[in-house]
């Protein structure tokens, strides 16, 4: 009573609730950064398929460009004329025979920036178009054999150079070549984009035409920020024919709505858990006068329990012991009973000689040839009968009678002790018993009621081999050490237990005997025996010919 009594106290109520709400608001902001970080995770792969949908975009451009302006190329290269004019240095030809082809291209690319036509020492021949400088022409002293394409760099030029060798007869007699200026290629990105891009050469300063970004990472990947919004850098590195990457293209994306979707997943979260928090509160207080209420109802139910309980405990236990003390009772008087049989077994031999003793000393009195030598000869050995038969009877008087205290026995004289026991009546039924032993163990515990326990194990052998009518019966004992424990194995070739499970032997009246001939405790008594009595086990199981019983001390 004191119990509920601080429970339903205001300071108990207040510092409960104090507790739960103060769990909540750690579970609300586990929450809400599990929110963040979903929403966080969520923004950054769309950046970064964003970032890979550009660099593809300016990639696939270079690609589809080079393999046009090749094939232009080689198209021009095949018009009539060009070919001899390029060998005969012709300057007039090459580009009136061109010009046609230059204004359709120049139509369709207006960041065309020209064709050229090289001699085979790239000495520039003509030209349509701007103008090139003597700084905007590539100067290596050869003509490449293959077709190269790259970006050429001077200083504040960069181009496109599409370049085709020119082959007659397998000798190179020049070079044709057009120049693509870099803003066709942040052109074909802003469109797809929609982001302003910008050409930075290397160790220029940065000054965009929208103030709004300076001061912006030009580092690829980067984000950044000034006072109004948030940007992340996405550049794009121009590779030259020379392997100098002096320029590059700056794409800046206005992530400023990315990082209030942020702001507002936390939002969102904090908001949730201040409602959840006032339905929470609202539940708690009506939840904990419904508590208190069913406490004390609890406790009313517990007083009463617990005058009646230990009754209840020490009638369960006597009722248990009671049932145990009648098991052991009808154990051993299913035994005791079974010891009968085996005392007519034992008595049958020396009852029929004290019965042929007797009759030849009828005889011999008849026919007047009882001497006093033969008579006392005839009642030495009628008393050596006598004295066996009543050896007989103290021993199974002693076999049964119950162990006060435990001792320190031989296993392997326990065993032989209920062999000794059980073995005529199993000789009469022609069943071979064999005993192995490895050596000699002891254990401490209770002996009588251990050689009952192998008893009960060998007579239920027996009674199975024939109930089933086995041929060749035979119970084999092996007695052994195994893991430093003793260990013990009744086997038997009568078939084996046909009940499953195969542990449900053990429980009491269950027999797989006939109704005749098995009680059901006699298994069940051995295994507490062992286990009880003896600290062992006790189990069993099928080998390919019959049941195993092994035991474990």
């Amino acid at each position: 009573m004191s119990y509920i009594k601080a429970l339903s106290s205001p300071s108990t109520k207040t510092k409960t609730m104090i507790f739960v709400l103060m769990l909540f608001l750690a579970m609300a902001t586990i929450f809400g950064l599990m929110r963040y970080v979903d929403v966080r995770d969520g923004i950054e792969k769309s950046r970064k398929d964003y970032a890979a949908q550009i660099h593809s975009i300016y990639a696939m451009t270079l690609k589809r460009t080079s393999a046009f302006y090749l094939n232009r190329a080689y198209a021009n290269l095949d018009s009539y004329g060009i070919k001899e004019a390029l060998e005969q240095k012709n300057v007039a030809q090459l580009t009136g025979l061109s010009s046609f082809r230059w204004n359709v291209l120049k139509q369709e690319n207006p960041y065309l920036l020209g064709i050229r036509f090289y001699d085979e020492n790239l000495s520039l021949l003509a030209y349509l178009g701007k103008e090139p400088k003597k700084e905007e022409i590539a100067q290596n002293g050869e003509v490449p054999k293959e077709p190269k394409v790259g970006f050429f760099f001077s200083k504040h030029y960069a181009a496109y150079h599409i370049m085709v060798p020119v082959f007659v007869n397998e000798k190179i007699i020049g070079m044709l070549e057009f120049a693509i200026a870099p803003e066709f290629f942040l052109n074909e990105v802003e469109e797809f984009s929609n982001l302003k891009g910008y050409i930075l050469f290397k160790g220029e300063e940065f000054i965009p035409s929208d103030e709004a970004l300076l001061g912006i990472s030009l580092h690829d990947g980067e984000i950044s920020q000034n006072k109004k919004s948030t940007y992340i850098t996405h550049a794009i590195k121009l590779e030259g024919l020379l392997g100098d990457d002096l320029a590059e293209l700056l794409f800046f994306q206005d992530i400023s709505d990315q990082q209030q979707k942020l702001l507002d997943a936390v939002y969102e979260a904090f908001f949730v858990a201040l409602s959840m928090m006032a339905v929470l509160l609202i539940i708690l207080n009506y939840g904990f006068n419904v508590l208190i209420l069913r406490l004390e109802e609890s406790e009313a139910n517990l007083k009463e329990l617990n005058h009646t309980l230990e009754f209840r405990v020490n009638e369960e236990i006597a009722r248990r012991m009671e049932n145990e003390q009648i098991l052991m009772h009808q154990s051993r008087l299913a035994s005791m009973g079974e010891m009968i049989g085996n005392i007519a077994h034992q008595w049958r031999q020396p009852l029929s000689e004290l019965g042929a003793t007797l009759m030849n000393l009828q005889i011999l009195w008849e026919k007047q040839k009882l001497t006093s030598a033969v008579f006392e000869d005839r009642i030495k050995r009628s008393e050596g009968l006598i004295a066996y038969m009543s050896k007989t009877i103290d021993d199974f008087r002693n076999f049964f009678a119950s162990d006060n205290k435990k001792e320190r026995y031989c296993v392997n004289d326990a065993i032989r002790k209920s062999l000794e026991l059980i073995e005529p009546a199993l000789k009469n039924h022609h069943i071979v018993l064999e005993f192995h032993e490895e050596g000699e163990y002891e254990i401490e515990g209770y002996p009588s009621q251990f050689a009952q326990a192998i008893l009960n194990i060998i007579s239920n052998a027996k009674d199975i081999l024939l109930e089933r009518g086995i041929h060749a019966p035979k119970i084999e004992i092996t007695l052994k050490c195994k893991e430093g424990k003793t260990l013990i194995q009744i086997a038997d070739n009568g078939g084996g237990i046909t009940l499953e499970p195969i542990e449900k032997i053990f429980e009491p009246y269950v027999s797989t005997k006939h109704a005749k001939s098995g009680t059901g405790i006699g298994l069940y008594m051995s295994k507490s025996i062992i286990e009880k009595n003896a600290n062992g086990v006790l189990s069993a199981y099928n080998s390919d010919i019959g049941a195993v019983f092994e035991i474990t001390l």
